[in-house]
């Protein structure tokens, strides 16, 4: 009596178990289209975007080239209004007559916000830190200093919600508002973007 009430309970408990784990089986499968389904939301609301430089120019002698890479990831709050951080990195070989060249750093870091006004019309804002530095003429010597930029801007974005290529052009308060700034306040991008 006791073997087979050993059993009864035995095959009970398999039961139990069985049940346990087809319930749990079952919550699973239903909760994954949920995960995946908020994990395809993020993904549509996040954009890349980024631009890139290349200039050489000459002078009395010298010349100067320059090469950067201008990343930026964008959140979608809402359809129309985005915010995220964008960085810019730019190397610069400075040459002057009767020296060797010198290679200048430039990071640029901050955050933008941007709002699509009307197809691919858009108007940007960013606050930015800029480290950079800058040859001193008539030696190899090179100073940094830094930068708090505040930039407002404009552009038009060439694309059709997949890929994308853009122009823009922004102005630069602190370049402005700078009575020693030699660079012009007026700056011109052109880059390309994904999902924006």
């Amino acid at each position: 009596m006791k073997h087979k009430n050993a059993q009864l309970i035995f095959a009970f408990l398999l039961a139990l178990l069985s049940f346990s784990s087809n319930a749990q089986r079952v919550i699973t499968s239903e909760e994954e289209p949920k995960q995946e389904k908020s994990t395809n939301q993020l993904s549509s609301r996040i954009w890349y975007g980024g631009g890139f430089q290349l200039g050489f120019s000459s002078y009395y002698g010298g010349n100067v080239f320059a090469f950067g890479l201008s990343p930026m990831v964008g959140y979608k709050i809402i359809e129309p209004v985005s915010i995220g951080p964008r960085v810019e990195m730019t190397y610069t070989s400075f040459k002057q007559p009767g020296f060797k060249a010198v290679s200048l750093f430039d990071v640029d870091a901050g955050v933008f916000l941007r709002f699509r006004v009307f197809r691919g019309l858009f108007l940007q804002g960013e606050l930015s830190n800029s480290w950079l530095q800058q040859a001193v003429y008539g030696s190899q010597e090179k100073v940094r200093t830094q930068r708090f930029n505040q930039r407002i801007g404009a552009g038009w974005n060439f694309g059709n919600g997949q890929a994308g290529s853009e122009l823009g052009v922004f102005y630069n308060f602190a370049i402005a508002n700078d009575l020693y700034a030699y660079e012009n306040p007026l700056g011109y991008r052109f880059g390309f973007t994904w999902n924006f």
